[in-house]
């Protein structure tokens, strides 16, 4: 009964493959139940599945510790793995017999004679096999001198690499996984306006702000947005500017680990014009709220001194008005349309508020005390989602090195043959060899190459003798 190790069971092969089921399964259900909700939401969604589910973590699985478990595994099965391929190709290329006796080679080998003495062979042949871009390692035996060459090493390293891109790939996702090193966000500005980067619930300052010099939004005639894009400036705790990019949906601004894309856009409020019958002018601000509708708290225009009391309610971002018909268009803050009444009576203690009708900004509302109400401009917000992830460099480096390291070990050949030259009597014996690698390939076509430039006038005759016994 063989020896056991613990690395051994931690670097193996079967143990990747239960590790990878694992975080497959693991993964799946990251995707099935519901992430990052609130505790109640989570009951009202799962019914009695919910219990089981919050007492496993289950409801943010990415950051449980057995996630992170299973992510730590992983990494410690592909480094041990990775080491213990390194150490093996260290070995047996330090292992590698280059010295070979003339008569072990004899049976497999082809043979050329040439007629130079062994002194001047040698420099003939090693500067054959270098102009084909082999490495070349020589020995003695004897009399005999043993060249063992090759090219396409690179191949052997192939897996390797494919294996410590892995390993990155996994260290990555552990650390973006791991809970408070990763953290996002989503603010709202104003055009001039800057918005401190925060992270978790709290409100922790990163030492990082942001400040949105200008929002575009463009619609073609049916309301569908075309582009919309930010023009924003990333500024450190001293308010010195880092970075300055206008980002849309799929061209994010990238500071390290922190990434800020476009994500959104809304009307944040507009301006009403009253101008009383002997033109004195009060500007009124409308609010949104978080669903895009008139907030309650400035719905209310309140008269200075006597006159009506305006109300509006019914905001509608991009309409079309045909008489007093209002059709919705899309929910571009490009035409926004609001229903305006009107209470009269209001200074006399009257709530009764009445239908005056639909505002939009080239349409005008006569009140009934000689009032105008005109449109003064609107404000839209930009929406701009962020994310921190310091392990995100290392997945994308991983990939990286994922690719390289599969393209070596299927688009690079590994080629080998081996040379030895035999003192004779009117020159030197050259007998030449491929050395065939795993099962299914061949050293290609070295061995030819290297006996047409050796001799290329001469046809070997493979009955002819190749070595003494």
């Amino acid at each position: 009964m063989g020896s056991w190790s613990p690395w051994q069971v931690l670097g193996g092969a079967r143990f990747a493959v239960v590790l990878l089921v694992l975080w497959a399964l693991l993964a799946s259900l990251g995707t099935i139940i519901p992430q990052g909700l609130p505790p109640e939401e989570t009951r009202r969604l799962l019914g009695p599945w919910a219990h089981p589910v919050l007492s496993l973590g289950l409801d943010d699985i990415y950051t449980s510790p057995l996630f992170l478990g299973v992510l730590v595994f992983l990494c410690l099965n592909l480094a041990i793995s990775s080491v213990r391929r390194i150490l093996r190709i260290r070995r047996e290329d330090r292992q590698l017999k280059i010295a070979l006796p003339a008569r072990d080679l004899a049976d497999i080998s082809q043979a050329v004679s040439l007629p130079e003495d062994l002194p001047q062979a040698c420099e003939r042949v090693e500067a054959v096999l270098r102009s084909l871009g082999l490495r070349v390692r020589q020995a003695r035996t004897g009399t005999d001198i043993s060249y063992h060459a090759e090219r396409g090493r690179w191949r052997l390293w192939g897996s390797t690499w494919a294996h410590l891109g892995l390993l990155l790939v996994f260290l990555g996702a552990l650390i973006g996984h791991w809970h408070g090193w990763t953290y996002e966000g989503y603010l709202k500005f104003l055009e001039g306006t800057t918005r401190e980067v925060t992270r978790g619930a709290s409100g922790m300052p990163t030492g990082l702000s942001l400040k949105l010099h200008r929002f575009v939004v463009v619609g073609d005639e049916t309301g569908r947005p075309l582009d919309f894009s930010s023009d924003i400036e990333l500024l450190d705790s001293e308010g010195k500017t880092l970075q300055r990019q206008t980002i849309r949906v799929n061209d994010p601004l990238e500071h390290g680990a922190t990434t800020f894309y476009q994500a959104g856009y809304g009307l944040a409020g507009f301006y009403i014009r009253r101008t009383s019958p002997q033109g004195d002018v009060q500007t009124w601000r409308v609010g949104t709220d978080s669903q895009g509708h008139v907030d309650p708290s400035s719905s209310l225009l309140l008269p200075r001194g006597p006159g009506s009391a305006f109300g509006v309610q019914d905001l509608i971002p991009q309409a079309r008005l045909e008489g007093d018909q209002v059709h919705p268009i899309s929910n571009l803050p490009l035409a926004p349309v609001v229903a305006v009444f009107e209470n009269p009576r209001f200074n006399q203690g009257s709530l009764d508020f009445q239908p005056l009708g639909w505002l939009t900004p080239d349409r005008e509302l006569q009140a009934s005390d000689g009032s105008t109400l005109s449109f003064a401009g609107m404000s839209i917000y930009s929406g701009i989602q962020y994310r921190h992830d310091p392990g995100y460099p290392l997945v994308v480096l991983g990939f990286l090195v994922v690719t390289l390291g599969l393209g070596m070990a299927f688009y690079i050949a590994h080629r080998r043959i081996r040379v030895v030259l035999t003192p004779g009597e009117s020159g030197t014996l050259c007998l030449v060899s491929g050395i065939p690698g795993p099962p299914g390939r061949d050293p290609g076509d070295l061995p030819a190459k290297v006996l047409q430039l050796l001799a290329p006038a001469h046809t070997p005759d493979p009955e002819a003798p190749h070595a003494p016994a």
